[in-house]
């Protein structure tokens, strides 16, 4: 393994790591009031300070691979996979950020929009992350 591919793997353990503890304070925090759960405060700096900058390593990192890859079935699968949840998570990391704006000022019904809009797409940003995973690893078995 060489320290490129070592690198992306770490970067997207962490990313994964994120949207796993994510979804944990999602779950865990759903019924408490938004206004003293600490969750959209939270979220947003799981987001801005550990995923983000994971998501960019990541992305840079696979990017860099790709130059020297053999293109087959599988890996236009894992970079599909890979590029919708990159997409799907920025999106999502938008709508966490603008629900915690909402808080800010008050805005409950923004909040609540842009809290069903972060439940929607979560769910397709973890099932990208996952599903890449998964072929990633199935591609170094093989």
């Amino acid at each position: 393994m060489n320290a490129l591919l070592f690198i992306h793997l770490i970067a997207i353990g962490i990313w994964a790591g994120c949207v796993a503890t994510e979804a944990v304070l999602e779950i865990a925090l759903e019924k408490a009031p938004p206004q003293t759960s600490g969750l959209a405060s939270l979220h947003a700096k799981i987001d801005r300070f550990v995923e983000i900058p994971a998501i960019l390593v990541a992305l840079l990192t696979g990017g860099a691979m790709l130059h020297h890859a053999a293109w087959d079935p599988l890996l236009q699968a894992k970079v599909a996979l890979g590029a919708s949840a990159v997409v799907l998570n920025g999106i999502a990391a938008f709508t966490v950020h603008r629900r915690l704006r909402c808080l800010n000022a008050q805005d409950m019904a923004g909040y609540q929009r842009f809290n069903r809009l972060h439940e929607r797409i979560g769910i397709g940003c973890v099932l990208s992350i996952a599903g890449a995973i998964a072929v990633g690893g199935y591609r170094i078995s093989v």
